[in-house]
C-alpha cells in the first residue's frame, strides 16, 4: 500500500478524508485522462474505501520508483527518515509506546500504527508538545507546578504527567532531560499565587461551574483558576427559595430527607425544638461553600455523650470531600508554625472534641477568623503569606481554658449547643452516619438547597443567630473552670467556716441545674484548696472563711383581701 505509506508519513490520518483526497490526486497526477472526467468518475468530494483501495492497487508501485516526476507537483514527495508512531483514532493521542494507551484500550478506542517524520527532540520541542496538549499553571511564591484536569487545576499528577509524557514521546531521555522540560514548562506558565481560588461566588462542582449570584451552570473551562474541586452536583431544587422564606422553603424541598430528619431530633429535646440552634445548623453547613469568611466567626459545638454533634461533622466533610478539608486542633493550630500551611485553599478545618488543654496563644486564631493574610510553612520550604478562607468547625465536651479574655477573642465565635442525648433512645440508628454519607443522590439534593442559604450569607456578611461577646464570654468561662465559676458565683467569703461535704452538695446542685457531671469530692476538694484553706474540727473537715452563697427566699407579703 504505498500510496498509504505515502500519506501516512507526511502525517495525514488514516481513514481520514484528506487521506482519500490525497490518494485520488496522486492517482490522478500520473494518469492522462482529464482531470475532470476523473474526478467525476471517482467521486473525489466523497470517495469510498473500496475505492481508495482500488486506486492504490492501480498505483502499486515500486518502492524505488517516485510516485510523481513532476518536481513542481504540491504533493512531490522526498524521501525522509521516518519512525513509527501509534495513535488513538478516537481521541488523537499519538506516542511512540504501545503501553501508554492502555485507557484508550479499555474504552475499546481503536489504535493504529503511524509514520511521522523522525525529529530530534530537545528540552523546548518536548515542553512545547506537552504544552500544546495540556493545560498548566505554576504559583509564584511556592514554584506549584499544577495541571488542568479537564475540571480544576491539581497538583498531584503535574509532574508525573510531564515525566511519563517526555517518556512516551522520547523514551530513551535521561531523569536530568524530564526535569529540564519540566523547568521549561515552569518557566512558561507562571501566574501569581493570589489569583487561585480568588472568586468567592464562584463554586467548582462535578457537573459544571456554579456562579453563586445567578445560581446558573456553566461549563468547565481552564479559565477557572481553581484548585477545589466538590464531589457534588447542583440541580434546580424543586421548589422555590426565596430570600424572605428561605428557612421555610428549604424545609419543603428536605423534610423527607434522612439528613433533615437527623438534624431535626437533634434539636428537638423533651418535643421542645430548638428553633434558632437548628437554623444555626444549617447556617453552620452553608457557609462552608463560600470562599470568604462570614462576619469573622468560628464555631465551637458542645455537648456530652452521644447527641449527633459527631455525625454532624462527618457529614459536612463528606460534602466538601477529603481534598478540601484540614483536621488541626485548637490549640495546636496556634504554636506550630508548620501547621497553619495545611489550611491554604482548604475550605473548612474541622476537628472534634477538642482536648480541654489551656489555649495561651489566641493571635494566629484570630488572624485565620478574620480572613488576614497568615504565614504558612512547610517543612524545608520557605515561607509564603496568604489569606486563609476556610472556616474554622471544632466540638468539645468542655471548653479550653483561654488566656486572652478580650472582646476580640469572645466576639469571634459561634456556640451551637447538643443537648440531646441518643445513647439509650429505642430510636437510636446505629448506622445513621454510613447511611447519610453514602447517599450521594440525597447529599446532592442537600447541597442543591443549601446552596441558597450560602447564597444569602455571602451577599448579606452575617448569621442569623450571634450572641454577644460578654454572653460567650460568660458562658465559655463557665464551662472552661466550672470551679472557678463555682466560687465567683456560688460562694462569699464569711466569718464562719462550712463543712467539706456541705460545700460538695451544694457544688453537686448546682452542677446538676447547669446540666454537668460534678467531680466526685476527692477531685473537688483538690481544686477548691487553690481558693480556700481547709482544716479539722472536732473530727469534721471544713473549709475555712467561706460558705454557699445561696438565693434568699423572700417571705411573701401579707395584704388584706
Amino acid at each position: 500500500m504505498q500510496l498509504r505509506k505515502k500519506s501516512q508519513s507526511l502525517g495525514i490520518k488514516t481513514g481520514s478524508k484528506d487521506e482519500k483526497q490525497f490518494i485520488v490526486k496522486q492517482y490522478i497526477s500520473n494518469k492522462t485522462e482529464p482531470f475532470e472526467e476523473i474526478a467525476r468518475n471517482v467521486k473525489l468530494e466523497n470517495i469510498t474505501d473500496q475505492e481508495v483501495i482500488l486506486l492504490e492497487k492501480q498505483n502499486q508501485t515500486d518502492d524505488s520508483k517516485p510516485i510523481n516526476n513532476n518536481t513542481n507537483n504540491e504533493f512531490d514527495l522526498v524521501e525522509e527518515p521516518k519512525e513509527k508512531w501509534y495513535q488513538c483514532t478516537e481521541c488523537d493521542f499519538e506516542s511512540k509506546r504501545f503501553k501508554a494507551f492502555k485507557d484508550c484500550k479499555s474504552k475499546k478506542h481503536q489504535v493504529i500504527s503511524i509514520f511521522r517524520k523522525k525529529e530530534d527532540w530537545t528540552w523546548d520541542t518536548v515542553a512545547q508538545k506537552i504544552m500544546s496538549e495540556k493545560s498548566f499553571v505554576t504559583l509564584t511564591k511556592t514554584d506549584e507546578i499544577l495541571t488542568f484536569d479537564g475540571r480544576r487545576y491539581s497538583q498531584k499528577v503535574a509532574e508525573t504527567y510531564i515525566r511519563s509524557r517526555t517518556d512516551q514521546l522520547e523514551p530513551t531521555q535521561s531523569k536530568s532531560f524530564k526535569n529540564e522540560v519540566i523547568d521549561k514548562i515552569k518557566t512558561r506558565t507562571y501566574k501569581d499565587f493570589e489569583i487561585f481560588n480568588s472568586r468567592p461566588d464562584i463554586l467548582t462542582l462535578e457537573n459544571g461551574i456554579l456562579d453563586l449570584n445567578q445560581m446558573k451552570l456553566s461549563e468547565h473551562t481552564p479559565d477557572n483558576l481553581t484548585t477545589l474541586l466538590l464531589p457534588l452536583e447542583y440541580k434546580k431544587p424543586q421548589f422555590e427559595i426565596k430570600e424572605e422564606t428561605i428557612f421555610e422553603d428549604i424545609e419543603k424541598n428536605l423534610k423527607d430527607t434522612l439528613f433533615w430528619k437527623f438534624l431535626k431530633s437533634s434539636f428537638t429535646l423533651d418535643e421542645n425544638f430548638e428553633k434558632k440552634s437548628f437554623e444555626a445548623a444549617l447556617e453552620i453547613i452553608a457557609s462552608v461553600f463560600v470562599k470568604q469568611q462570614i462576619d469573622a466567626k468560628a464555631v465551637i459545638n458542645l455537648g456530652k455523650g452521644e447527641n449527633g454533634k459527631s455525625v454532624f461533622l462527618s457529614y459536612i466533610e463528606s460534602l466538601v470531600g477529603n481534598e478540601n478539608k484540614s483536621n488541626i486542633q485548637l490549640q495546636q493550630l496556634s504554636e506550630d508554625k508548620f501547621l497553619p500551611s495545611q489550611l491554604k485553599d482548604k475550605l473548612v478545618n474541622i476537628f472534634a472534641d477538642l482536648e480541654n488543654n489551656e489555649l495561651r496563644k489566641a493571635g494566629l486564631i484570630k488572624a485565620i477568623i478574620t480572613n488576614e493574610g497568615i504565614t504558612g510553612q512547610e517543612k524545608h520550604g520557605r515561607p509564603f503569606t496568604f489569606n486563609p478562607f476556610c472556616k474554622l468547625i471544632f466540638s468539645c465536651n468542655r471548653f479550653p481554658k483561654v488566656f486572652d479574655q478580650s472582646q476580640g477573642f469572645f466576639r469571634r465565635w459561634i456556640i451551637l449547643h447538643w443537648n440531646r442525648n441518643f445513647e439509650n433512645d429505642p430510636q437510636r440508628d446505629e448506622h445513621l452516619l454510613q447511611k447519610l454519607v453514602s447517599n450521594k443522590e440525597e447529599k446532592n439534593k442537600v447541597f442543591s438547597t443549601l446552596i441558597h442559604l450560602s447564597r444569602q450569607l455571602y451577599q448579606r456578611g452575617k448569621f442569623s443567630h450571634s450572641k454577644d461577646w460578654k454572653t460567650i464570654q460568660k458562658e465559655w468561662n463557665a464551662n472552661a473552670d466550672p470551679i472557678s465559676d463555682f466560687v465567683e458565683h456560688y460562694t462569699k467569703d464569711s466569718d464562719s467556716n462550712t463543712r467539706v461535704r456541705e460545700m460538695h452538695a451544694w457544688y453537686k446542685e448546682i452542677m446538676y441545674q447547669k446540666g454537668e457531671n460534678p467531680l466526685g469530692i476527692g477531685q473537688f476538694g483538690k481544686i477548691f484548696r487553690e481558693y480556700y484553706d481547709q482544716s479539722v474540727n472536732h473530727d469534721v473537715r471544713i473549709w475555712l472563711g467561706v460558705e454557699p452563697k445561696k438565693p434568699i427566699q423572700e417571705k411573701m407579703k401579707e395584704f388584706d383581701e
